[in-house]
């Protein structure tokens, strides 16, 4: 499309694209650059010129109208992501000169819009007005520099490859910028004919952007810029970053560097890199097996090096299994050609820990770690487990957490056991089935087969662990379920149904509660505790059997955890000892009248860190 510019106007233009800006940061090395630029595309052409330029190792700058872009938004993307520079040309090539300033303002944004869907939201695009067309007002309007030009071979004028080419391979020069269109078959012949005889004269061909980086010439909104001849800097291209990688705790820890001054971006899936893909800040950690993308980048639009994907896939060893009997740590190794190395004091294990050759001698209270590495295996995380004070081993359990005593009696008395791997699970929820299991382990009792006969659940499994002690319970009137014939329990509990149960098994066991009047307004939902469990709630809070949480409720609906179970039992036994009534003689059948909560009782609420 022609281009009305006057060659004094050109002129003026070469000088201004001069002004000086930025401290080179390193010498020059006398290398020809040169910046070729497309207008009024994207076109039919454009693969095939993007194929051309991708053969060759040249970028470009792209200056995209509007509605072309609509046109062929893949070929946007393209271009962006294989490096090239892509620039505002107007949305439907109007002389901005004529526009009112909301005009301008309008062919600029609308076109900005367009292209962020190809190149990511953030991006800045420098801008070549229509015809060269430009005055004060028009660049006061536009937030970005201004891009002329220095050669203009006329291709849309002469319709000829071979002259196209001879025009561009005789104007050009250092630092000169080249106009060309990327909608006529003929300029795009003509420009890779020409790039290979300049290639081979020496010449580097850059994007704009990476024209005046390289110069170290800061450019500004708002001004006009038409040629960069050398000035004595040459900054070098943006040179892909390099990936290390070392174990850290089972996991690849990524570091990632670039040239000074250069930011990364990077991705761990293959979405196209932009400038909103993820910043790198410092070093992160995958599992492997994975592939990073990286680049580094001035500015991901133009100023960027190649994408560099690298796959990780070295194998993560297994942790070692911890054991200890009869205070002697073992540890099995679960990948064969690792060694294995532990700690006893608490830290994580490293391979700069101990080495483990054999049998280790532990104390109670120590808690374990140790972990696997070497051969073709990055580390293992590390596996930690607890010899606690009473001789349990704990997977989950530790000392320093709250409940860590009161779990360790419960699990060495008998009356709570682990879910298999020595995982006490000590968050899980607490079951209606287990509370009174374990009220069932603590009172030593055995049930009787009568009792198991009459014992009304359809929902209690013959099999299930805790069938004994839901008879147990009912046959003592500690328990009636939640209907005539369901006692649900898998259920997790609610901690005033626990109060009600808790206060019958304290009275089977011969023991006179405290009235405990009052004692509720201290909670500030005190209102919220159920009438039918309100008697109950109040002698067990006026024991010391439990208490409130830190904001000051009771929150009688809320469920209980394992740990709280465990905690709950051993302060039953305190409790024990502490009350000064003198049990009663039990009769012989081992029953009691006491009743039991309706079917109401069995509220089920969410856990919390209550007790």
């Amino acid at each position: 499309m022609m281009k009305r510019f006057l060659t004094c106007v050109l002129a003026l233009v070469m000088v201004l694209g001069l002004a000086a800006g930025g401290t080179p940061a390193r010498a020059a090395t006398g290398g020809k650059l040169i910046a070729l630029t497309f207008d009024d595309g994207p076109g039919p052409y454009t693969g095939r010129l993007l194929d051309g330029l991708k053969e060759r190792g040249v970028k470009v700058t792209f200056f995209m109208v509007g509605t072309n872009v609509k046109r062929y938004p893949d070929l946007v993307s393209r271009a962006y992501q294989e490096g090239h520079q892509i620039a505002n040309h107007s949305y439907d090539h109007a002389n901005l000169v004529n526009l009112s300033d909301s005009g301008v303002a309008d062919q600029i944004a609308s076109t900005n819009a367009l292209l962020d869907l190809a190149c990511g939201t953030g991006t800045s695009y420098m801008v070549r007005p229509p015809y060269g067309s430009t005055n004060s007002r028009v660049r006061a309007d536009i937030a970005a520099p201004l891009i002329l030009w220095s050669v203009d071979p006329l291709d849309w004028k002469d319709r000829n490859a071979s002259t196209v080419k001879s025009r561009v391979v005789k104007d050009a020069a250092d630092g000169a910028i080249i106009l060309l269109h990327d909608i006529h078959s003929t300029s795009v012949d003509g420009a890779l004919a020409a790039i290979d005889e300049l290639q081979e004269d020496g010449y580097e061909f850059v994007t704009v952007k990476e024209l005046y980086r390289r110069r170290g010439v800061a450019m500004e909104n708002g001004t006009t810029y038409g040629r960069c001849k050398s000035n004595g800097t040459d900054l070098g291209p943006v040179t892909p970053p390099v990936l290390t990688s070392r174990s850290v705790d089972g996991k690849l820890e990524i570091t990632i560097t670039a040239q000074a001054g250069a930011s990364v971006y990077y991705s761990l899936s293959d979405a196209a890199l932009n400038g909103a893909s993820t910043l790198y800040t410092g070093p992160f950690t995958v599992t492997p097996p994975c592939t990073v993308w990286a680049a580094a980048a001035f500015d991901m639009n133009g100023s960027r090096s190649e994408t560099v994907e690298q796959r990780f896939t070295q194998p993560v060893a297994k942790a070692p299994v911890i054991q200890v009997s009869d205070g002697v740590l073992t540890l099995e190794n679960q990948t064969p050609g690792t060694e294995m190395y532990y700690t006893l004091d608490g830290t994580a294990a490293t391979v700069n820990s101990a080495r483990y050759k054999g049998p280790v001698s532990v104390a109670p209270g120590t808690v374990i770690s140790a972990c696997a590495a070497g051969g073709e295996y990055l580390a293992s995380p590390a596996s930690r487990a607890a010899y606690s004070d009473r001789g349990q081993l704990f997977r989950d359990v530790f000392p320093g957490d709250w409940y860590y005593k009161a779990v360790d009696q419960a699990a060495a008395e008998g009356f709570m056991s682990g879910k298999g791997g020595e995982r006490f699970a000590p968050n899980d929820a607490l079951s209606r089935a287990q509370l009174v299991t374990l009220l069932y382990r603590y009172s030593g009792e055995k049930v009787t087969q009568v009792e198991r006969d009459s014992c009304p659940f359809r929902d209690i499994k013959p099999d299930g662990f805790y069938r004994d002690a839901v008879c147990w319970a009912f046959a003592r009137g500690l328990v009636k379920g939640q209907g005539d014939d369901i006692f649900a329990p898998d259920g997790q509990i609610s901690r005033q149904e626990m109060c009600v149960i808790l206060a019958k098994f304290l009275g089977y066991r011969g023991l006179e509660l405290p009235d405990g009047a009052g004692v509720l307004e201290q909670f500030a939902d005190a209102d919220a505790v159920a009438s039918w469990a309100r008697k109950s709630v109040q002698s067990v809070v006026a024991c010391g059997l439990m208490k409130g949480d830190a904001t000051g409720k009771f929150s009688p609906a809320a469920g209980a955890t394992r740990a709280q179970g465990a905690a709950i039992l051993v302060r039953v036994e305190d409790v024990e000892d502490a009350l000064s009534t003198v049990r009663d003689e039990l009769p012989e059948d081992g029953s009691q009248e006491n009743g039991a909560p309706s079917s109401e009782e069995a509220e089920v609420g969410s856990g919390a860190t209550l007790f």
